[in-house]
């Protein structure tokens, strides 16, 4: 609606200055326009280049080989988008009567719709509360069955994030689980638990829960806004630094460090934030907006500086 919005304005816009400045020749007419719809899914043919074609709502998309696919968990090639294979418990074949999030643009000729990226995902069903039974595995008394499917691959993870094992999980732990409810049990995607479950991965790790950067410009007077935050897990639970990079191409650039805070449970995991703006700059990389970001964890063997866990993240461009 927001689009819709803006293109009417910007059509209202431009009929009045034709009409006020009469000797101004009127713009050239665009050709596409960007489009967006989201709705079930009602079919998908896979066709003989690879493509696809999809109606969603009534509406015929096509889906170009390489278009951006994501399932909750993964991406997905337009192949797999396509496959007629049942997902756990459903009776629908694939992602058909799932729903559909697309971004694309409109050829506004011919008024055909074109994706450019896509989520899809066969429900947005949630679970949140406590573990009521351990085995089978209930939560708010829902049976909660993992989904192994290579189109939506399942994970457990502790209230940090880091992914877990779970050989067995307490009555009463707190919980939250992520996926669709079909064949009379909820099949789970994603399982969040609280306590102190062992890590897939013992090892140092950091990942990037949220990452944003705004365009403050011109570059060379005022720089950036970067805002990104997310956790840790500190092998032997010494307080981490935290060095937040630009990345362009191959090149890394140090933005600073972020602020690590501990937690106060389970000191070893913690929260980690960054808010700063980029120094003014001409420089014809350093004044573009980034695009790309790291996170870096960075312990010391007494000389040098080791670096123990990355992770990396493109950020949100915020108006």
């Amino acid at each position: 609606m927001k689009t819709l919005c803006l293109l009417i304005s910007l059509l209202a816009l431009s009929l009045t200055t034709q009409s006020s400045l009469g000797q101004v020749p009127p713009a050239p007419t665009p050709t596409t326009i960007p489009g967006y719809t989201e709705g079930p899914i009602n079919n998908i043919v896979l066709q003989p280049d690879g493509s696809a074609i999809m109606t969603v709502i009534g509406v015929t998309v096509k889906v170009p080989v390489g278009t951006p696919v994501h399932s909750p968990t993964r991406a997905l090639t337009v192949r797999q988008l396509c496959l007629r294979t049942r997902l756990a418990g459903r009776t629908e074949p694939g992602f058909l009567g799932g729903t559909a999030l697309i971004n694309g643009v409109v050829d506004v000729a011919t008024g055909s719709f074109t994706a450019t990226s896509m989520d899809v995902e066969p429900a947005e069903n949630v679970l949140i509360g406590v573990v009521t039974q351990s085995s089978p595995l209930r939560i708010l008394n829902s049976e909660v069955v993992p989904i192994s499917d290579a189109r939506i691959p399942y994970s457990a993870v502790n209230q940090f994030s880091f992914e877990i094992k779970t050989p067995a999980i307490p009555v009463g732990t707190a919980a939250a689980a992520a996926g669709y409810y079909a064949g009379g049990v909820f099949n789970a995607f994603a399982l969040e638990l609280a306590g102190n479950f062992p890590l897939v991965n013992p090892n140092s790790q950091i990942n990037i829960m949220r990452a944003q950067t705004r365009e403050r410009g011109p570059n060379a007077t005022r720089g950036d806004d970067v805002d990104m935050r997310g956790f840790y897990h500190s092998l032997g639970g010494v307080l981490p630094t935290i060095r937040i990079y630009r990345v362009d191409g191959a090149v890394r650039t140090l933005l600073g460090n972020a602020i690590a805070i501990p937690d106060g449970v389970e000191p070893q995991f913690g929260v980690w934030t960054y808010k700063a703006t980029t120094a003014p700059t001409t420089d014809q990389v350093l004044g573009t907006l980034p695009v790309h970001l790291q996170a870096v964890m960075v312990t010391f063997n007494g000389t040098s500086e080791i670096e123990s866990a990355i992770a990396s993240a493109d950020p949100d461009q915020i108006p």
